[in-house]
């Protein structure tokens, strides 16, 4: 008998898990060979891009706040990844440009070995599919998120029980004790 579609155990789920984990464990390691995490690569592609501003928060698939991205530009500052004095903006530092440009060398490498076992046909299939796969779930994630604040919307508009044994106009929201249990 097959799985229902929704099952966890579902092989094609499950087989998507396992191969973002290792192509995410991939990209971990490839950026820690420079030196970087995730988020540091992020904030430095948006610096050599020009796209980040320094006192708004990085925006993107992984968001990053002003505090948190105002301690990565010490750290990178600190590795030598970038330059700047006071509130100016950062640039990536001189000394660094050939190490990041090795390090988006890395990363093209690795895009490129992932999708290696797979002809351009199946590319392109699977391309579509993982599309159709997101816009499902973008799909699902804002219904969850209507769901839940129209839910959240209804318990604050609900009127709360009348007491029993207290005529509605005595209505006592909090405990709502009848007189006979009072004495």
């Amino acid at each position: 008998m097959q799985p229902r579609p929704l099952e966890p155990s579902e092989p094609v789920v499950l087989a998507l898990v396992d191969a973002v984990t290792a192509w995410q464990s991939a990209l971990e390691q490839t950026l820690r060979a420079s030196g970087l995490d995730y988020a540091q690569w992020l904030l430095l592609r948006a610096i050599r891009q020009g796209a980040f501003v320094r006192g708004t928060p990085l925006a993107g698939l992984m968001p990053i706040d002003v505090a948190r991205s105002e301690t990565m530009l010490d750290e990178l500052r600190r590795d030598g990844w970038i330059e700047y004095a006071g509130t100016q903006a950062p640039r990536i530092a001189e000394s660094a440009a050939s190490r990041l440009q090795r390090t988006a060398q890395a990363l093209s490498a690795l895009h490129s070995v992932s999708v290696a076992p797979f002809s351009s046909q199946e590319r392109a299939a699977l391309g579509s599919l993982l599309e159709r796969m997101k816009t499902t779930l973008d799909g699902h994630t804002a219904r969850q998120v209507r769901a839940g604040t129209e839910a959240a919307r209804q318990e604050l508009h609900v009127s709360p029980a009348p007491c029993p044994g207290l005529p509605p106009v005595a209505h006592r929201p909090a405990s709502c004790p009848t007189l006979a249990a009072r004495y």
